[in-house]
Order: structure tokens, then C-alpha cells, then sequence
């Protein structure tokens, strides 16, 4: 590659101001569908580093000198000494760094904290783990198949028509920083989110179909009036035949039940609390409280947002350490009660959440490894 159009790009790069020539230039480069794609993975891996760096509190300088001792360093890479960052270089086949007689393996180095994705654990009826992390063979139980496909999700078939004599649990664990989709042998599909679990059968027998679920999940139950479905959390049950509706119970949280379609009937011992759709039960003080609810907020989280209105602040980062896998620390507990409302993507970096939220100036907040450091806003 031309070393002044190699030099112009690095520039870009880093954000240097261009000449009014050297834009023209880089303008006419990047029209190129290809040049587009490969300027971003070099964003991608700047991004990437920077925030590696700042963790680690390594200055530029400092950055650069680790990289110094290394022989035949390109003048491509001369970039590295006012950007501390390590990037492709400008040339086909888009290697990092070449050495003469040595063997060199390229690190991409990801940020500590970032935004979660598919992941789970499937454990059998024999106490088998498996891990669902891309294509995974497909398996059986007794009464089932079970494979699970290129959309990430967990797919069971009952085997024949014939219902099993006993039922046989599995179990779904998704950890913090994942979620999963679920479709069961009778055709109801359950999306689970973040430090979530579910215990079902691999085929439903009986006059119900039931399952235990702790944590949150959105269910899409496939119609079957002779066989009811029931949730059994912590609290209480929830029974419908065929309906779409939104179940939230974390360990210290109030638990919330949101109808969606259908209609729905809670049951505490006695106690007996139908729903319709747009209304969320919640349980406050040992008693179900219904309300009205924009279900789109409730639900944001299956279709990839996050939405919060007028919510307290330890509630929004209690939603987003499950997402993002962090611990958070408060240095003034005082912010806890502040109310926000903003909006995110669920695969927004952790930066952007943050950027977002202290552009209200109540708080500041600070990354230090793992942990999310919330304070008040000093006022000037």
C-alpha cells in the first residue's frame, strides 16, 4: 500500500485532523465496500485495547515501550507511540506483526467488562452438564429428542405419540452475562434472561404440564386446554392454557407478572388473581398488587433493549450487572433512590451505558476492573 495513503488512514484512525488533500484521499479509499469493512475491525480492535489499557492504568508511553523491543516493527506501526493501541496493518492479508525466524500468535484483547450473549448450561436426568455454546449434537432422553440449531436455541421433540409413563427433568442454568431460547416438547418456547434457571420435563405426561422457574423469562405457551400450563416460582403459581406473558423472580426482588395475550390466573393457596393483558402483578408485602404497564418496557429485554422509566437507580444497575457480569460498588448510598429513564441496547459497550447515565449529571461513574464504582455529582 501507498505508505502517504497508509499514513492518512492511521491518522483517521486515531482521530488527527487531515489536510483537505489527505481527506479527498481517504474519502476515495474508503468508497470501497471492503476498505469500509476493514476500517472498522481496525476500530473494533482500537476500541478494544484502549479499554484494556485504561483498565490497567498503562499510560502510552508506557504502552509503547512494551512493544519497542520487538525487531522490524513497520512505520505502519509507528501509530502505536501516540495511540497505544495495536491494530492490522494496511496490507493483504491484514497481519499484525511479522518477524523473520520467529513464530508470532496475535492477541486480540477484549474489554474486561462487555455486554453478554448466548450462553447456558443444560444438565440431564443423569446430571450431565453441557455447555450450549454453538452446535451441540443432538442428544436424548427418555421420551425426547433434543438438538439445538444455528439461531441459538434449545429445540425438544417428543419421540412418538405416546406420552412418557414417568416424567424425566432437565435443567437450564443461564449464568449472569448470558440468556437462551427454550422450546419445549409441546411447542412452547420460553426465552430466559440473565442468572436465570428453569427445571422441565423432556415430555409432558399427565393432566398438566408444569415448570419451575426462578430468575426471569418471557413464555409463548402453545394452547392445550386439557392441560393446563403452570410456572411454579418461589411465591406463587401461575396457570393458563395458552397465552404470552412476562414472569420476573430474583432472590431480594419483588416479583412481577406481566400478561401480554391470553389471560392468566394466580394461585396462592386459596387465593385466586386473574389477569388481563397490560396489567403486571406484583407481590408487596405478602399481597398481589395489580397494575396498569406499557408490557413494551417489561418485555424490552427479549427484543434486545433495555427500557427504564422513572426507575430507581439500584434497580437499573442491578438489571445491568446481570447483563454485563459486574459488581458495583456505591460510595454514596444516597444515589441509589435517584430515578432515571433512558434506553439502551442490549449489545451497547459498557462505556456507552455509562455515558448515558452521567449525562444527567446526578452521578459519575468509574470502571476499576470488574467493578462499577457509582458516586454523586459534585456540584461545581
Amino acid at each position: 500500500m501507498d505508505k502517504e495513503l497508509e499514513e492518512i488512514i492511521m491518522k483517521q484512525l486515531v482521530s488527527e485532523t487531515l489536510s483537505e488533500n489527505e481527506k479527498v484521499c481517504f474519502e476515495e479509499w474508503y468508497k470501497n465496500p471492503s476498505h469500509q469493512e476493514y476500517f472498522r475491525k481496525l476500530l473494533k480492535i482500537r476500541s478494544g485495547v484502549m479499554a484494556y489499557s485504561v483498565k490497567d492504568k498503562v499510560n502510552r508511553e508506557r504502552a509503547w515501550n512494551k512493544v519497542r523491543p520487538l525487531r522490524k516493527i513497520s512505520r505502519a506501526r509507528q501509530v502505536l507511540k501516540y495511540a497505544a493501541i495495536l491494530l492490522l496493518p494496511l496490507c493483504v492479508g491484514f497481519l499484525l506483526l511479522t518477524w523473520e525466524q520467529e513464530k508470532v500468535q496475535t492477541v486480540y484483547v477484549e474489554p474486561i467488562v462487555k455486554p453478554g450473549g448466548k450462553l447456558a448450561v443444560l444438565t440431564l436426568s443423569t446430571g450431565k452438564q453441557v455447555e450450549l455454546v454453538g452446535n451441540v449434537s443432538a442428544m436424548s432422553e427418555q421420551g425426547a429428542e433434543i438438538s439445538n440449531s444455528t439461531d441459538k436455541e434449545l429445540v425438544y421433540k417428543q419421540i412418538g405419540d405416546m406420552a412418557p409413563v414417568e416424567e424425566v427433568y432437565n435443567t437450564i442454568t443461564i449464568p449472569r452475562g448470558g440468556e437462551y431460547k427454550l422450546i419445549l416438547a409441546d411447542g412452547t418456547t420460553v426465552w430466559l434472561n440473565s442468572d436465570s434457571y428453569i427445571r422441565f420435563p423432556v415430555a409432558f405426561s399427565g393432566d398438566k404440564r408444569q415448570v419451575e422457574l426462578r430468575g426471569e423469562a418471557y413464555f409463548e405457551v402453545a394452547k392445550n386446554v386439557a392441560k393446563p400450563f403452570i410456572v411454579k416460582i418461589s411465591d406463587y403459581d401461575i396457570r393458563v392454557t395458552g397465552t404470552q406473558f412476562n414472569v420476573r423472580s430474583y432472590p431480594g426482588e419483588r416479583v412481577a407478572t406481566t400478561l401480554v395475550e391470553g389471560s392468566v390466573q394466580l394461585e396462592r393457596g386459596k387465593e385466586v388473581q386473574k389477569m388481563f393483558p397490560g396489567q403486571q402483578a406484583l407481590l408487596v408485602d405478602s399481597q398481589l398488587v395489580m397494575k396498569e404497564v406499557d408490557v413494551t418496557d417489561v418485555i424490552g429485554w427479549r427484543e434486545g433493549t433495555f427500557s427504564f422509566k422513572e426507575v430507581r437507580l439500584e434497580e437499573i444497575i442491578n438489571e445491568l450487572a446481570r447483563w454485563y457480569d459486574f459488581d458495583v460498588y456505591y460510595q454514596n448510598a444516597e444515589v441509589k433512590n435517584y430515578h432515571f429513564t433512558a434506553w439502551f441496547r442490549r449489545n451497547a459497550s459498557i462505556e456507552e451505558v455509562i455515558e448515558v447515565l452521567e449525562k444527567t449529571k446526578k452521578i459519575k461513574m468509574k470502571l476499576d476492573g470488574k467493578t462499577l464504582i457509582v458516586q454523586k455529582k459534585s456540584i461545581q
